[in-house]
């Protein structure tokens, strides 16, 4: 493979960056992470699909920039929505036991 084939190093990332915020966005306590990861690889994506097109960086790398893009914007929506139900289901938690008394047995 000689460097006109080899794929950008940022289009690579992105869609490494992309498929780990979308397997981490699933995870309850840790999904700020696939939030960052989802972001960083849509942000890198599009650097390396602007490189592309002003004829930096070799064209062979933009399908994997375009699906790291679209596993981004999959993964920070994902991130949102679980960290919204989360939230909404342990503010219903902490609201059935009403003031916490469950918890260090008051009454």
């Amino acid at each position: 493979m000689n460097a006109d084939q080899k794929k950008g190093t940022l289009a690579v990332l992105a869609l490494v960056f992309g498929i780990a915020g979308i397997t981490i966005s699933w995870i309850p306590l840790v999904g700020f992470l696939g939030l960052a990861l989802s972001i960083a690889a849509i942000v890198m994506g599009s650097v390396e699909l602007s490189k592309i097109n002003r004829g930096i960086s070799s064209p062979s790398g933009k399908s994997f920039a375009v699906t790291g893009i679209v596993l981004g914007i999959i993964a920070f929506v994902l991130s949102v929505v679980f960290s919204i139900l989360f939230g909404l289901v342990l503010g219903g938690l902490f609201g059935y036991f009403d003031n916490w008394s469950f918890f260090y047995g008051g009454s």
